[in-house]
């Protein structure tokens, strides 16, 4: 078996997330790899691997956008460069996949070029915008954005046909099922945790009493601002609390209001973070918060974030959104609170760093879940779909 991916985003965590796949499934099938000449993960894909720079970079992360950075004419050529997926046709593969979200522009020149008459395509769908129309709940202004979005993509660009689309929990099959998506078509694996980053000559560093990290994009969706809200809540029980924010994006100003007002808790690092430093900040915390706010409703379905504290067997405090209670608070991996609660959270922040033993407790259960994770495993399921949707488009074409 023959397996093409196509990265169709360059930078934050799901270039990682395509390389390690990548590296798993190498060892069940060839594999190519077609990616932009500069990704987050370059130096994660294996040596092994037959690795294509294939298309310009784009530079529309959310981070960068929220900095108002559009770089417009680097965007429209990185867009352009899309056309040559048609590389497909020397490389011949007995199925495509694009593990990085099936952006616009890959669905653009993938409908062009008809990628999917030819070859089985599979989607991994890392979340699933919310049914605007649904009549189960009330949504978000941001949301509504999304899936407004989503919807607009979905009449404008070409219809893609679509051998198999995989999700990383029940919540998110069921969200497309909302959406029309037949049962049949979606796939539920897991995200693999991230074990790389402890593989670099970081600089290790011992854990530092009553230091939290929050890691990863500076978005308004991931709650940074309720966390920040927090932390002098916490100080109130444990004066020698520090708040690590380590990340690229736009701290809102509120926050950098209260960062400035009490800057003996806080430790900013406002910048992307090179995959080699990514250690240092995971293995100097001793709780890991994911504050994240809704994002897509339930249909959130796993976080980088997560895998990478995982790996370092690190508690976590993070909220109810998602699959999160599922993957953190009933594996005993940590702690969920409502979001969007600057009081919960705190609360729940003080008991975790308060109780020594619970704390320990929680670093055997990551550090167990994340065995349960591995790639290899995620690799396998991954090689069983190829072969279902291979089979799939044989009989649709016969």
């Amino acid at each position: 078996m023959k397996v093409a991916y196509i990265l169709s985003q360059n930078s934050g965590g799901l270039p990682h997330y395509a390389a390690e796949l990548a590296n798993a499934v190498r060892r069940h099938a060839d594999v190519v790899v077609l990616k932009p000449s500069e990704t987050t993960a370059d130096d994660v894909f294996a040596d092994d691997l037959d690795v294509i720079d294939a298309f310009d970079p784009m530079w529309m992360s959310i981070p960068e956008l929220y900095k108002r950075n559009f770089r417009v004419i680097d965007n429209l050529r990185a867009l352009s460069s899309y056309h040559r997926l048609g590389v497909l046709d020397e490389i011949e593969p007995d199925v495509v996949h694009d593990p990085t979200g099936f952006l616009p522009h890959a669905r653009l020149f993938s409908g062009l070029y008809g990628i999917d008459e030819r070859y089985p395509l599979v989607v991994t769908y890392h979340e699933i915008p919310p049914d605007t129309f649904s009549p189960l709940r009330s949504i978000s202004t941001e949301e509504l954005f999304s899936a407004l979005f989503y919807d607009a993509i979905e009449t404008v660009l070409p219809r893609v046909t679509l051998a198999k689309r995989i999700v990383h929990s029940e919540k998110q099959r069921r969200a497309l099922v909302q959406r029309g998506v037949s049962p049949l078509e979606i796939e539920v694996i897991p995200h693999g945790v991230y074990e790389f980053f402890g593989r670099y000559e970081y600089e290790a560093a011992p854990e530092e009493d009553d230091r939290l990290l929050f890691f990863g994009n500076v978005i308004p969706a991931k709650g940074i601002d309720t966390l920040v809200r927090s932390i002098p809540l916490v100080a109130e029980e444990i004066p020698d609390v520090t708040l690590v924010v380590a990340g690229n994006g736009r701290v809102p100003k509120r926050s950098r209001s209260i960062i400035a007002t009490h800057d003996q808790h806080f430790e900013v690092h406002n910048r992307f973070v090179p995959n080699e430093e990514v250690g240092t900040f995971f293995s100097r915390a001793q709780v890991v918060v994911l504050p994240y706010n809704h994002q897509g409703g339930e249909t959130k379905g796993h976080s980088g974030v997560l895998s990478i504290a995982l790996s370092f067997g690190k508690p976590v405090v993070t909220t109810t959104i998602g699959d999160f209670p599922t993957l953190v608070e009933d594996t005993g991996c940590g702690v969920v609170v409502p979001p969007g609660d600057p009081e919960r959270l705190a609360e729940a922040i003080a008991c975790v760093l308060r109780d020594d033993d619970r704390r320990a407790r929680m670093a055997e259960n990551s550090s167990r879940q994340s065995e349960q994770l591995s790639w290899e495993k995620v690799a396998h399921e991954h090689v069983n779909v190829y072969e279902e949707a291979i089979t799939g488009h044989r009989v649709r074409n016969r």
